[in-house]
Parts: C-alpha cells; sequence; structure tokens
C-alpha cells in the first residue's frame, strides 16, 4: 500500500481513486480551508523523467485554461518522494456512477456532452489532447456541472 503524501500545507482526508498512473486524495488546504484534491504520481513512475515532466507539464497547461467544464488546477509541485498536482474538488460523482444508477435521461446527457464536447475543443485548440476521456474520468461539481 501507498503511503499517504505528506504535501505541507495539505491536510489528505481520504484517498479518492486509484488509477494507472497516479492516485488521488481529498484533502483540506489548511490556509484557506478549503477543500481540494490533490493528485500525486505513483511512486514507481517517480524516477521516469519523461513521466514525471509529461505529469507537471500537463497540469501546468491545464492551469492555464478557464472554461466552465475543465477542472481549476491551483498549484503543481515535487519533492524527494513525488510529483503531485493540486486541483478544485469535484464532490458531485463520476458519470460512470449516474449511468450505473440510470439516473440520465436523454436532455441531460446532451447538456453534459455538449459541455464536454465544448471543453475539449477549448483544450485542442490550445493543443492539448486529454488521452482518457471515459465515464470514470468525467466528474460534477456540486452544481451539477460535468467537469
Amino acid at each position: 500500500m501507498t503511503p499517504e503524501p505528506q504535501i505541507p500545507g495539505y491536510r489528505i482526508e481520504e484517498e479518492l481513486g486509484k488509477g494507472g498512473m497516479a492516485d488521488v486524495y481529498l484533502a483540506v488546504q489548511e490556509n484557506l480551508e478549503r477543500r481540494v484534491a490533490i493528485k500525486v504520481l505513483l511512486p514507481a513512475l517517480f524516477r521516469d523523467e519523461s513521466l514525471a515532466h509529461r505529469f507537471l507539464r500537463e497540469a501546468r497547461t491545464a492551469a492555464g485554461f478557464k472554461h466552465p467544464h475543465i477542472v481549476d488546477i491551483y498549484d503543481v509541485g515535487r519533492d524527494e518522494l513525488s510529483h503531485y498536482i493540486i486541483m478544485e474538488y469535484l464532490p458531485g460523482g463520476s458519470l460512470s456512477d449516474r449511468i450505473k444508477q440510470g439516473s440520465l435521461n436523454s436532455d441531460q446527457a446532451l447538456k453534459i456532452f455538449t459541455g464536454l464536447a465544448s471543453a475539449l475543443d477549448y483544450a485542442h485548440g490550445k493543443g492539448f489532447i486529454h488521452r482518457d476521456v471515459k465515464p470514470d474520468n468525467i466528474l460534477f461539481r456540486e452544481d451539477g456541472t460535468p467537469v
């Protein structure tokens, strides 16, 4: 089991998920008392400089995006044990969850996919390719906005 990251200024509350490249944690940014998500590159990949560089470069690129359907990036960093991205916490669950619950009608699906298409078009226009669009990675803000 991977130990929870120790990032100064952030208190880890729980693990939100595991991926092929990174683990994601719910944390509190202590100085602002704000909930954030922290994406931490897996330890096995930390020493791979090309992957670590890509991980941080993509986060820095996305941090410049301002779009209602793209997650806000607050910070990126590295220490002697990890590379990490501090980002907006999206508490509204995933599209995968909503599909499993059978809670999407056609109007809702159209609204979700219109927003996501807009976000992808925006990102592609800036030379950014997402590489992993799938229902598990489409999350919702508290107000229901898909990101």
